[in-house]
């Protein structure tokens, strides 16, 4: 007598032993790989905003109003209405940003800074970013905490990386309009230790914010008698552009430094270009063109 295999599997006892020992499932197999892109993993609806990027790197921002088995329905910020296949999302994520006018606005990757100078805001824990000034000035900060960044870096010239610079600051007043940093900016010489420690407050919004700061120079254990005070401001032109203004007054009346400006963002890259000039009594100086580059990571 011949047995056929495919009937031996369709009695019900071997069929039972089979799904008990895990050999056989009651269910067709599939991957892990493709469940995932069958059912990915997609948030209940809500108001929050997500960047949604699809297989075909297509990124749109939206809201999230229905989920089932197979499909996304999404409202976009501009307040269309969208339908997708689940397995056509690659990735999703809520969008750190703002909406106006139905465009979304993505954060300033830069925003703990106007050209030069800190702003009260500081990194997120986890967040950095590395760039540099005129090209051959390269710096880098990195988020310890929500509360305190570090920063640093060193001028490029000649081969040589010095004088080396430390820039921690810490946050000491958050409030969704108003934050407050102490900070310093030390540079590493030789034998000596140059810098200023400073106290820094921005007020308003992520897009729309005034800025001001007191700082004291030092070399050593002098401290000098009077202060620098700077003052700087930024404004959402766009999407994509932010106007910047960084000014001093310097003690011992050195004089006045003013600037102006623009800085291009992007979803991470930021690109600056500003023009500086000086006042020294009766004498003024313009106009010294700069460019900064930086790039952020982990926001």
């Amino acid at each position: 007598m011949v047995c056929n295999p495919i009937h031996l599997l369709s009695t019900p006892t071997v069929r039972n032993l089979l799904l008990t020992t895990g050999l056989l499932s009651a269910a067709p197999f599939v991957s892990t790989e493709a469940r995932a892109q069958v059912e990915p993993d997609v948030p209940a609806p809500s108001d929050t905003i997500y960047e949604v990027r699809l297989t075909d790197g297509t990124v749109t921002f939206a809201r999230i109003v229905a989920v089932d088995r197979e499909n996304v329905v999404l409202t976009t910020v501009s307040g269309g209405r969208l339908e997708i296949e689940r397995s056509y999302i690659a990735s999703l994520k809520p969008a750190a940003g703002t909406v106006v006018n139905g465009e979304f606005r993505n954060e300033d990757p830069s925003g703990t800074r106007l050209f030069f100078t800190a702003t009260g805001r500081t990194l997120r824990e986890g967040e950095s970013y590395l760039g540099t000034y005129l090209i051959f000035l390269p710096f880098g900060a990195f988020g310890v905490t929500d509360r305190v960044t570090i920063g640093g870096g060193a001028p490029v010239l000649f081969g040589e990386l010095e004088p080396l610079y430390f820039a921690p600051k810490v946050l000491i007043v958050k409030r969704p309009t108003v934050q407050i940093s102490l900070g310093t900016l030390a540079f590493f010489f030789d034998d000596e230790v140059v810098g200023i420690a400073y106290g820094v407050g921005t007020f308003g919004s992520a897009d729309e914010a005034l800025s001001a700061g007191v700082g004291y120079f030092y070399s050593g254990d002098d401290l000098a008698r009077e202060p620098a005070i700077m003052v700087g401001g930024e404004t959402r032109a766009s999407r994509r552009i932010k106007l910047i203004t960084e000014n001093y007054i310097l003690p011992d009346r050195v004089g006045t430094i003013l600037s102006g400006g623009i800085r291009i963002i992007g979803d991470r890259f930021a690109t600056e270009v500003a023009v500086f000039g000086a006042v020294t009594g009766e004498d003024a100086a313009c106009c010294l063109p700069t460019v900064n580059f930086s790039y952020a990571f982990g926001n």
